[in-house]
């Protein structure tokens, strides 16, 4: 239900997002962000964009290990990564990290994440569970949300209008570490 909603929402801003994609999260009506919590998490702005809130100082085992993420609802991952961001956590990427789970990008930045030989981001276009259909506009709202060298890796592959509905697109480790992301320790 929270990714129809966020559908809905994205698909009544129409060009808006097209035409302010750096700065979408500005035009949610504010009414709605304080209603919908999804909605409150997406409307901060990705890593490097805008102010940046107060540090938190994580607990001391708050190290995640992502060994085999496999995606889901993008709602789910969202507000799961939210969170990550909100308490400082750090992320390890150890495996796989597909489908919605490359959304951690968006959320945690390369100085809380590192990315193990191995570990890998495979990407997809948005779909509709129940149909299975590609959802350009919520897969372009995805892609907005990466950061920029996430964001130019896929536009060199083809763009995000190109990803592949039933198969993925592979941003290896070593794709990963000269985007910024550092390799894990240990």
């Amino acid at each position: 239900m929270k990714s129809a909603l966020i559908g809905a929402v994205v698909a009544t801003l129409g060009t808006s997002v097209a035409a302010q994609e750096s700065t979408h999260y500005k035009t949610w009506p504010e009414a709605l962000r304080q209603e919908v919590p999804i909605l409150k998490e997406l409307a901060k702005p990705p890593i490097g964009v805008g102010k940046p809130g107060p540090l938190i100082m994580p607990p001391m085992d708050s190290t995640i290990i992502i060994k085999f993420g496999r995606g889901g609802r993008v709602d789910e991952h969202t507000l799961r990564f939210a969170d990550y961001r909100r308490t400082q956590s750090k992320v390890e990427i150890r495996g796989p990290c597909q489908s919605a789970c490359t959304i951690v990008l968006a959320y945690v930045g390369p100085e809380l994440l590192c990315v193990a030989p191995g570990g890998y981001m495979a990407f997809h276009q948005v779909r509709s569970a129940e149909r299975g259909e590609g959802m350009p506009l919520e897969t372009r709202f995805l892609y907005s949300i990466y950061p920029e060298p996430v964001r130019d890796w896929i536009d060199r592959h083809g763009g995000w209008q190109k990803l592949p509905l039933n198969g993925f697109w592979t941003m290896y480790d070593r794709d990963l570490w000269a985007a910024g992301y550092p390799r894990c320790t240990s």
